[in-house]
């Protein structure tokens, strides 16, 4: 009996320890607290946010933290992390981005403040200026400073200010067709000055950067590239040198496979088989294991639906499959991820959802507006453009407002301006302030001014974008109406005004 209870004994033992080991084993991969601190006067009373990219695909923004500076210009910041991630802030006319790792503490100093202009806060074609933040300290997970030579962000940019102009220069003799085997001398002679380091983030991304080299002086030459750096690697989803790498070794991936197998137009167009599809490019031996095949497909049904060489109800059809079925986490978020970008703006589906603050300050959301048709358009009340498609639309609400609703969301910077230009013009319709929602110009792609867009009573996208000229936008009403049989109906209820 002794025997049995002491066998029992050893067996529970083994699993408390098993278990200790496996939880010690993956503590290190738990989120952990980042700190960002500084102190910047000039950026009182702003609200500082950092962002990272969670899909490089879609470049899908992820929140990792905000704050206030405070009235003497002190802020500082907390937000959990589970590996080293590029991170970036908008800052008036700049992007300020920097890699921070889990668990260390960054003092920053900000660059001068430069506010947009009234006239790059309103351009939709305005580009940030990408600059590094300048790290005054950092401490590590025990507290301790670490030395700048050893720094990840120092590390990276003395080995960005060296891999640059070699990559440009690569390209060029490339281009040139300059011999290989020169180029190969140069690469291997840049690997060497590499410092030898067992910062982990940082000899991937040299790895996968030196990656670039190669795909630069030996263009066509994609399965050995992909056979090098990913048939055998496990996938780096938030790591800007491999992704970048990524997508440009498997760019038109579907094309170049279709020239000399045809079968993958079969295989997408017709019977829209994600799993289908997945065996038909394993055949060839360039994407050996599911990981790396399912992501390259996943690139490619993003790319590719822009591209008008499938079928695009086919590739959603993929796409949902793969939402449902991948067995692994990251590519079924990811492929929700792409469905949602591609099908954001497109007819038939519903446009992206907003709650912002209209003329009378009541928060209002698209939702609001369902059980009638929807004419919404982005607009200033500055713009001359704007000016004088705000007196169309006061025609158009005149005649329809029975059975159309018009809404104008103002891109102007504050929301009495927008509220006192409503009051003086008179319109009835409704103004809604961008202020709450600002990633919205981002969401609904606007560029210029007026966008507009058609949506019908259910939610869903008519028009898209819809015309703002009045000839086109008129017929565009009647063709909509007709085509569900609403225009006599509408006529007969006195919801249409004929002049």
């Amino acid at each position: 009996m002794n025997n049995i209870m002491m066998y029992f004994v050893n067996i529970f033992r083994k699993i408390i320890f098993f278990t200790t080991f496996a939880l010690l084993i993956y503590q290190p991969l738990a989120a952990q607290q980042v700190n960002i601190s500084g102190n910047e006067p000039a950026y009182a009373g702003c609200l500082l946010t950092f962002y990272s990219i969670d899909n490089f695909f879609c470049n899908t923004e992820l929140m990792m933290g905000e704050c206030i500076v405070s009235a003497h210009g002190e802020f500082s910041l907390n937000f959990p992390c589970d590996e080293v991630r590029l991170i970036y802030a908008h800052l008036g006319i700049f992007q300020v981005q920097f890699y921070v790792e889990p668990g260390f503490s960054y003092e920053v100093k900000l660059p001068p403040r430069t506010d947009k202009t009234p006239e790059e806060a309103e351009s939709p074609f305005f580009q940030t200026v990408k600059i590094y933040l300048d790290i005054l300290s950092v401490n590590d997970k025990q507290g301790q400073q670490v030395a700048a030579e050893k720094e990840l962000n120092m590390m990276i940019y003395q080995f960005d200010e060296i891999f640059n102009p070699l990559h440009d220069q690569l390209a060029i003799d490339a281009v040139r067709r300059r011999p290989v085997a020169r180029l190969d001398s140069s690469i291997r002679a840049f690997l060497e000055i590499i410092p030898a380091t067992d910062h982990h983030f940082f000899n991937k991304y040299t790895f996968y950067r030196s990656g670039l080299l190669y795909y630069a002086a030996q263009r066509g030459r994609t399965s050995v590239i992909s056979n090098t750096y990913f048939a055998r690697k496990p996938a780096l989803y938030v790591n800007p040198a491999y992704m970048e790498l990524f997508n440009v070794t498997y760019d038109r991936y579907f094309w170049f496979f279709g020239r000399a197998n045809d079968a993958i137009y079969e295989v997408v167009n017709r019977q829209g088989s994600f799993g289908g599809l997945k065996r038909l490019l394993s055949q060839d031996g360039v994407l050996p294991n599911d990981t790396l095949c399912e992501l390259v497909i996943l690139k490619n049904i993003h790319d590719e639906f822009y591209a008008d060489r499938f079928s695009r109800g086919a590739l959603l059809h993929m796409l949902d499959s793969a939402r449902v079925h991948s067995k692994i986490e990251q590519h079924r978020e990811i492929a929700s991820a792409i469905r949602s970008k591609i099908t954001k703006l497109l007819r038939g589906f519903e446009p992206p959802q907003f709650e912002l603050y209209n003329q009378d300050s009541t928060l209002v959301s698209l939702q609001d507006y369902r059980g009638k048709y929807l004419f919404l358009m982005f607009c200033t009340t500055q713009n001359y453009v704007c000016l004088q498609q705000y007196q169309l639309i006061e025609d158009l609400y005149r005649r329809h407002n029975k059975w159309l609703n018009i809404v104008v969301v103002s891109l102007d910077e504050f929301l009495s301006d927008m509220r006192s230009f409503r009051q003086k013009s008179g319109y009835q319709w409704d103004f809604l302030h961008f202020a709450n929602d600002p990633d919205i110009t981002k969401n609904y792609d606007v560029r210029i001014f007026p966008t507009a867009y058609f949506i019908d009573p259910e939610g869903k996208l008519v028009l898209s974008p819809a015309p703002t000229t009045e000839d086109r936008l008129e017929r565009s009403l009647w063709q909509e109406l007709s085509r569900n049989g609403l225009w006599q109906e509408y006529l007969g209820k006195g919801w249409i005004i004929l002049d």
